[in-house]
């Protein structure tokens, strides 16, 4: 039996993999993750994610840095 663990991704730590399953933001903050490629179905890869400073992830060969308000908004099932 597989468990899957669902976590914001602000709570995710450095070397952390997961798909992306839920935004839950505004039409706003939709709109600007779609326009990185950050969608439910999206494998990324969280290179850092220690305090202060934002978080930052690959997706695909990208490296985003997203500030912790809109990382919060985002759900991932963790990979283990």
């Amino acid at each position: 039996m597989v468990m899957f663990m669902y976590v914001r991704l602000s709570q995710m730590r450095e070397g952390e993999r997961g798909v992306v399953v839920d935004i839950q933001g505004g039409v706003g903050a939709r709109q600007r993750l779609l326009g990185l490629g950050i969608t439910p179905g999206t494998r990324i890869w969280v290179i850092k994610s220690s305090a202060p400073g934002p978080i930052i992830i690959a997706v695909g060969s990208s490296r985003i840095a997203l500030g912790r308000g809109i990382a919060d908004k985002i759900i991932v099932r963790r990979e283990r």
